[in-house]
């Protein structure tokens, strides 16, 4: 038992990531414990199969004793088997649903929700659809392979190639795509169909609106973009591609001779010598992408040339669409250009971030061998370290974590709250009103909500757990106390 916990201990402590403390009056917390079943001594606990439901109420990982393997969720041990497949269990994004590989005897098979699918030579994760409804997972008898979807064997191929986001369900859960391979042929299957095949296949991209499924080929020397099986004007080389948030415009880099451009919507864009990845707005009435020039960069917004750079970064567009900022370098110096003009100039410059009313922007800064957050255009205090900035939900608000002195504070508004060993998982209410994330104290881990520290202490919080309010004034995570797991419930009592 004593090993069990040790190990357990260790890897579940989770890494110091940013958190925040809110100005607040300081609250009356009322605190509960329910239990999720005890650590059981005689079954060995794989720490990395731990899986976390998204709404962090449901633990799954698998556990061995002797010979066999189970899933143990929530306290509740699945019947055994001869094995558990590498990767599994999964939720589902609703976090109702579990799944995972197991095999009996010589055969594998996918158990969801506790009843087990048909037995095969192997199967592989599954990949459950956007509202959670569907399932689809690759499986293997004698040389061929072939996807089951909803339970229902498709085609049998030589091959289905996994790594290229395959198979991929549309957002609308309706649709299910995968590229697939005979002979050295490869293709891309939807709903069922077979489409052309060529020497190459990129992954499948929907759209949003799941009207437009997109993928490049390559046939010979030649590159082409596919949009629902129908091909357009080939070229010498493709690479990625893009669709609008309204699923009205495409995007993708091209080349012809020794130059790139950006087609979109089939129409091509000047020439360069490099073109990276198109970004649209939220509301799609916008697009940027990053050009080279020689040994010079460039952002062309709108289809217009910005300044030139050495290096550029990262680009982001301000929810309401009106604004645009991104990171460059200039020489050894490093600055933000928001809307066409260069920022104060510093040693290292981080990513972008807008508050969700596009009336702020922040982003983390190096000077004089110091991090500092830059908001609005006005200098934070400086740290040993600081991590990236995030807006509350009302956008009033803004914090991040700071290193000073080998002590992690947050840093809200640009006060700095109280010092600890570390700290993570932050939250903010849905009103705004609280701020809630776990510190690290004397070698244990708690609550803070509003800067008021909870009394329950805890070995760890469970690893991929998140702080999750399910209204303004009630949260809950998961955490291991007193050698078992809990689901820990806060209620903010003024």
């Amino acid at each position: 038992m004593k090993r069990i916990y040790s190990i357990l201990f260790f890897v579940l402590i989770i890494p110091v990531i940013y958190a925040g403390l809110a100005i607040a009056a300081e609250p009356k917390l009322v605190e509960k414990n329910i239990s999720l079943g005890k650590v059981y001594a005689d079954w060995e606990m794989y720490v990395p199969s731990l899986r976390i439901s998204p709404d962090s109420t449901r633990m799954a990982f698998m556990a061995r004793k002797g010979n066999k393997f189970a899933v143990i969720e929530n306290g509740q041990i699945s019947p055994t088997f001869d094995s558990i497949g590498k990767d599994t269990p999964i939720f589902s994004k609703d976090s109702k649903h579990v799944a995972y590989i197991a095999k009996k005897g010589a055969k594998w098979l996918i158990v969801h929700d506790g009843k087990e699918g048909e037995r095969y030579d192997a199967v592989f994760v599954p990949v459950v659809s956007p509202d959670s409804k569907r399932m689809a997972y690759v499986a293997k008898e004698g040389d061929h392979q072939f996807v089951v979807v909803d339970g229902k064997k498709e085609k049998a191929y030589d091959y289905i190639v996994q790594k290229l986001n395959s198979p991929a369900f549309s957002p609308d859960s309706a649709h299910v795509a995968y590229v697939a391979m005979n002979g050295k042929k490869m293709f891309m299957v939807a709903d069922s169909k077979k489409g052309t095949e060529y020497d190459v296949t990129s992954g499948p991209v929907y759209s949003l609106d799941s009207s437009r499924l997109g993928y490049i080929g390559k046939q010979g020397d030649k590159f082409v973009f596919v949009e629902n099986n129908k091909a357009e004007p080939s070229y010498d080389e493709i690479t990625v591609c893009s669709y609008s948030p309204d699923s009205r415009q495409v995007a993708y880099t091209a080349k012809k001779g020794k130059k790139w451009f950006m087609v979109t919507n089939g129409k091509e864009g000047p020439p360069y010598d490099g073109v990276a990845i198109a970004v649209f707005s939220r509301d799609s009435s916008r697009v940027a992408y990053l050009a080279v020039k020689g040994e010079k960069s460039l952002i062309v917004i709108d289809g217009q040339e910005g300044p030139t750079f050495t290096e550029l970064g990262y680009l982001e567009f301000s929810p309401n669409s009106r604004h645009v900022a991104y990171s460059a370098t200039d020489g050894k110096k490093g600055f933000m250009v928001v809307d066409g003009k260069a920022g104060t100039k510093y040693d290292a410059i981080l990513v972008p971030l807008y508050s969700s009313d596009s009336a702020h922007l922040a982003y983390g800064a190096q000077k004089a061998g110091k991090w500092l957050v830059v908001r609005d255009g006005v200098e934070g205090n400086a740290y040993d370290k600081v991590t990236l900035p995030a807006f509350s939900p009302d956008s009033r608000r803004m914090f991040y974590m700071a290193l000073k002195d080998g002590k992690w504070s947050m840093v809200i508004d640009g006060k700095e709250g109280k010092a600890y060993d570390g700290v993570s998982i932050p939250a903010f209410s849905p009103d705004s009103k609280h701020l809630a994330y776990a510190a690290l104290s004397g070698g244990a881990w708690f609550i803070v909500v509003d800067g008021e520290e909870a009394s329950n202490r805890f070995e760890a919080i469970v690893k991929g757990t998140s702080l999750v309010f399910t209204d303004a004034t009630h949260l809950h995570t998961l955490a291991l106390a007193n050698q078992g797991f809990v689901r820990y419930e806060i209620e903010i009592v003024k």
